[in-house]
């Protein structure tokens, strides 16, 4: 039996702090029900709204798929089958289903990046049964409610076929089950972060300039501003605690607010290197603050033009290159940082490499499908390409 399906999604979210996104799927199937005009003749040829034919509909076969990277949430909003043409049993089966899905997220360049989201469509039947085969069509979507996100044109569906030596994609019966994967193109705008976080804390850090324009000998006046300056970028960041995700690694947000805190550390070191109490006479003061003491207007001039003002120039570089784009990987280097979904699926993980064979089978608007067999057992690799009609 050949089942027609196509898809369209509309993506609702992106959850950085939990690794996962919420879409919204429709999926339509069209399929030729066997015996079913001769069931549909037998019975009268009943109308299509009649009692009689809603009973006929519900004892036909219905194609089900599966979303196997779910995460938490799956919800069946419409789902309904209709019967389009009784004297050949073409019929017509309609599911919305508003899902979350789990995504390994690569934000090394956060919040300048890019990320590869895949839903991966499966079945509940073994490769001998069922088999995905794609077709030309049209992009399946439609349009995005997730704030702060730019989607692109991504790829078309790849479909993953197991052989039966392969390990990751069979099942602990020995059954194989096919895998389409539907990828999402999504890059972050990074406006919203620049706008509220990068430049006013840019000028916050960079305030600490002010200290050397206050006289050596208020030191109160000094520690003043130093720990006020402080203490607002520590409550800045904390303010922003629920944008950033959290990671075991330094993204770039996280290197910019680590640099920030080492400029506040080295104003603070200058006021106590420099301070002055003239009016402690009992206080002998070692050379080392004799030395300040002589070279006073060289310290702070070196503390401005070493710390504040790459600071502010780097902040600057930082932006530019940003809306250049400079900073966003590229899409198909998204698995080189951790993003390897297919590796994922196929059961590759830290402790060990996947090895069998699969058939990936990739179709597009803009060249012919072909079938790739792609074969990998511990470090090594090849891939060779064959026409579809081949297979």
């Amino acid at each position: 039996m050949e089942v027609g399906m196509s898809w369209e999604l509309i993506l609702e979210s992106i959850n950085d702090a939990d690794e996962q996104f919420s879409v919204e799927l429709d999926l339509k199937y069209t399929w030729i029900a066997r015996g079913f005009a001769r069931d549909w003749k037998a019975a009268g040829s009943p109308a299509a709204n009649t009692p009689e034919m809603a009973e006929l509909v519900r004892g036909c076969w219905d194609p089900k798929l599966r979303i196997a990277n779910v995460a938490d949430r799956e919800e069946v909003a419409s789902d309904f089958t209709l019967c389009l043409d009784p004297s050949q049993g073409r019929m017509h089966r309609y599911t919305k289903i508003r899902l979350t899905c789990s995504e390994t997220l690569e934000l090394h360049r956060f919040p300048f990046d890019r990320q590869l989201l895949a839903i991966q469509l499966t079945t509940y039947r073994d490769t001998n049964e069922v088999v995905f085969v794609p077709y030309e069509g049209r992009s399946s979507l439609n349009k995005s409610r997730a704030g702060r996100w730019k989607l692109h044109n991504g790829p078309s569906p790849l479909f993953v076929v197991p052989s039966t030596d392969s390990r990751g994609l069979i099942a602990t019966s020995g059954r194989a089950y096919h895998r389409a994967f539907i990828t999402i193109e999504a890059e972050r705008d990074a406006n919203w972060y620049i706008t509220h976080f990068i430049l006013p804390h840019c000028v916050i850090i960079a305030m600490n300039v002010n200290v050397t324009l206050i006289s050596r000998n208020e030191v109160a006046d000094r520690n003043s501003v130093t720990l006020t300056l402080l203490l607002t970028a520590v409550a800045f960041q904390f303010l922003l605690v629920s944008e950033v995700p959290k990671k075991n690694y330094q993204t770039i947000l996280d290197w910019v607010m680590a640099t920030g805190l080492a400029v506040q550390l080295v104003t603070c070191l200058l006021v106590f290197l420099n301070a002055d109490n003239p009016h402690n006479e009992e206080w002998d003061r070692s050379a080392f603050y004799s030395l300040t003491d002589a070279n006073v207007f060289v310290v702070e001039l070196v503390f401005s033009l070493v710390f504040i003002v790459p600071w502010v120039a780097g902040n600057l570089l930082l932006v530019t290159l940003a809306k250049c784009g400079l900073y966003a990987a590229s899409f198909d280097r998204l698995v080189q940082f951790g993003q390897g979904w297919l590796q994922t699926a196929m059961g590759e993980d830290e402790h060990g490499s996947c090895s069998g064979t699969y058939t990936l089978i990739r179709s597009g608007k803009a060249r012919t499908a072909s079938l790739v067999r792609f074969v990998k057992d511990g470090a090594s690799s090849r891939t060779s390409a064959e026409p579809i009609l081949a297979a």
